[in-house]
């Protein structure tokens, strides 16, 4: 039989995520492929989707520094080289080097080796609750919901997925391969990919389902942002539509979630400076250094669904580019005085000054739906369905919340490109790093020429499989606007365990 190897380990991945929360007791004997004891409770399914760490964190190499928001300088690597002892993924990610990544260690992302955290193991779970929500005890209401949320992290996994290891959905690639679409969890279910336009099908029709959802985020006076809500499931749908330049829909669906919920974090009265380390080291109010602290990121009033950007190198951060950081008005704009934080290498031993990007945690970067994506979504779709001045309004909405009061608040756009250009530039501000990878596959990719980036280069050292070659001249690295690099390669580990029916990209 031929499977994602994330299946091979069977129903005991179980015993990570059925523990009950709250007042509810611990299960005492756990589903699995070799006991008798079935699940028989709404309970039950609920505790398999309540573990809000083993959904919220994204090990995604190439959102985390396969774009041109992430730079790590021949200098910056003089400087600190115990960052890279040798070649590991996240060198290779960033040096675009796929032949090697494709055979190094096992990919946590992707989560065929059955780690909880990753997509396929968060689909694994989703996956259990559709099969059984029909048949254990509860109420009509409470399986509604379930199904709804099931949908929605199938869905939201699937499209992670395939915009990662896919390339970016067009006419012209729809036929190129798709994911392995994981629609239960039988050991029968074939492993071979699916086209892209299966794919997208496919996550569009769990989507639909997924709106079906009535639970609002706010419930009984508190955000539940780590559970599937209306504000999140309209949220992904209007980042979903938007991928697809479907500006209507993507526009409906970012209204219908600011309808809901438009709270903003005022960065002028809400946000502060903490040496949250004790080293003398400036970092947001809302960071903490202990990575295993949920607390900030919990009480984040703009977030929809509580996702993060998560380095899975921990001794890796957010290095910004020299490009990331020119688009700052860095004498008003508060998102560069608080997320821009200097010092931090000092805790290397290194007199080197270069800033890092924090915001949660050294490690940790919202990624999910939030408030101010929203915003963003709403005023790019305005402007490029032709109603510019409404969507530089909306755009200027954002901005007075995180730039000092002035005149440089508001911007104002002569005609349509303009607006877009503006807006674009915000997002990126505002986004970096989580959304950028998957902005340049659809700018690349849409109907407008005029938002396309060109080559992304990297100057860096040659380095091999083993070695990281620093006693020679530095190389070139480009990654083509056209390239199929901007599909991740499948692991090798993947394709062996499907007996060869898992397709690797070609490039």
């Amino acid at each position: 039989m031929k499977r994602i190897s994330f299946l091979t380990i069977g129903y005991a991945m179980l015993a990570f995520v059925l523990a009950l929360t709250g007042c509810k007791r611990y299960l005492d004997v756990l589903p699995s492929k070799s006991t008798s004891l079935p699940i028989t409770s709404i309970e039950q399914l609920d505790a398999l989707l309540a573990k809000y760490t083993d959904f919220a964190e994204e090990y995604n190499n190439a959102a985390f520094l396969g774009h041109d928001d992430f730079e790590f300088s021949t200098t910056l690597y003089d400087a600190i080289p115990r960052f890279f002892p040798s070649p590991d993924k996240v060198l290779q990610t960033y040096l675009w080097d796929y032949d090697n990544y494709a055979k190094t260690g096992t990919d946590q992302f992707w989560s065929g080796n059955g780690n909880r955290q990753g997509e396929y193991g968060k689909i694994f779970r989703a996956n259990l609750v559709l099969a059984n929500v029909g048949k254990v005890s509860g109420t009509d209401a409470d399986k509604a919901r379930l199904t709804a949320e099931a949908h929605f992290i199938r869905a939201y996994s699937h499209w992670n997925l395939a915009n990662t290891y896919c390339l970016p959905y067009s006419d012209k690639t729809k036929q190129e391969p798709g994911l392995p679409l994981k629609k239960s969890n039988s050991y029968e279910e074939s492993a071979a990919r699916s086209t892209l336009e299966q794919t997208y099908q496919f996550i569009e029709s769990d989507l639909q389902e997924a709106l079906k959802c009535t639970t609002p985020l706010v419930n009984g006076g508190k955000n539940i942002h780590w559970r599937a809500n209306t504000a999140a499931v309209n949220g992904f749908a209007a980042r979903f539509y938007l991928n697809l330049n479907d500006y209507e829909k993507a526009l409906k669906y970012a209204n219908e979630a600011l309808k809901e919920w438009n709270v903003l974090v005022d960065y002028n009265t809400e946000m502060s400076e903490t040496d949250a380390m004790g080293a003398g080291i400036l970092f947001p109010s809302c960071f903490i250094f202990d990575a295993a602290d949920y607390s900030q990121r919990i009480a984040w009033k703009e977030t929809m669904y509580m996702r993060f950007l998560y380095s899975a190198n921990v001794g890796m951060m957010y290095f910004p580019s020299q490009q990331l950081l020119g688009l700052y008005d860095q004498q008003h704009d508060l998102r560069y005085k608080y997320h821009m934080v200097e010092g931090v290498l000092k805790m290397f031993g290194t007199t080197y000054e270069y800033p890092v990007y924090a915001f949660f945690s050294l490690n940790h970067l919202p990624s999910g739906p939030s408030t101010a994506e929203m915003f963003l979504i709403k005023a790019e779709c305005q402007a490029r369905l032709g109603n510019y001045t409404e969507g530089i309004k909306t755009l200027n909405l954002l901005r007075a919340k995180r730039l000092t009061p002035g005149a440089w608040v508001d911007l104002a756009a002569a005609d349509k490109s303009q607006a877009i250009h503006h807006i674009l530039e915000e997002r990126r501000r505002e986004l970096p790093f989580s959304q950028r990878w998957f902005d340049l596959r659809r700018y690349n990719n849409n109907e407008d020429p005029n938002d396309d980036v060109d080559n992304i280069t990297r100057t860096f050292y040659k380095i091999s499989s083993s070695a990281i070659y620093n006693q020679e001249p530095p190389i070139q690295y480009v990654l083509g606007k056209q390239s199929r690099k901007y599909a991740l390669p499948i692991n090798e580990n993947e394709i062996t365990v499907s007996g060869g029916v898992i397709q690797q990209n070609t490039y």
